[in-house]
C-alpha cells in the first residue's frame, strides 16, 4: 500500500491538501481533498472522493473530476488544476515500472 500527501497551491488559487492512498494494485483506496477553498454544493467534494475510490488509471481520475465539475462549482481552484494534481500524484506512485519507486 502506498500513501502520499501533497500541499498544492495552483497559480491564482487557494491551498489544496490532498492525501492519496493506493493499494498494491495501484487502485485508489482512500482519498481526502481539503484546504482553503469552497465547493458548492458541499457534498460534491465527498461524492468526488467516493468516485475516485477504485480508480486504477489517470483517465479514471480525470473522468471522475470532469463528472463532478459538470454539477459543482469550485472557488479557489479549477477542476482541471485538481485533476492535474491528482494525476501527477497517481503517476508518481504508479507510473511506468521504470519510474516507480519502491513502496
Amino acid at each position: 500500500m502506498r500513501s502520499m500527501e501533497r500541499v498544492v497551491r495552483p497559480p491564482g488559487g487557494k491551498t489544496l491538501e490532498i492525501a492519496l492512498q493506493l493499494d498494491d494494485g495501484c487502485r485508489v483506496s482512500q482519498v481526502s481533498i481539503t484546504g482553503d477553498f469552497f465547493v458548492y454544493p458541499p457534498e460534491a467534494l465527498e461524492a468526488l472522493e467516493d468516485a475516485l475510490r477504485g480508480c486504477s488509471s489517470t483517465s479514471c481520475i480525470t473522468k471522475a473530476v470532469r463528472q463532478t465539475a459538470e454539477s459543482a462549482e469550485a472557488l479557489g481552484f479549477t477542476w482541471s488544476q485538481l485533476a492535474a494534481a491528482l494525476t501527477r500524484m497517481y503517476d508518481e506512485a504508479c507510473g511506468a515500472p521504470s519510474s516507480r519507486q519502491p513502496p
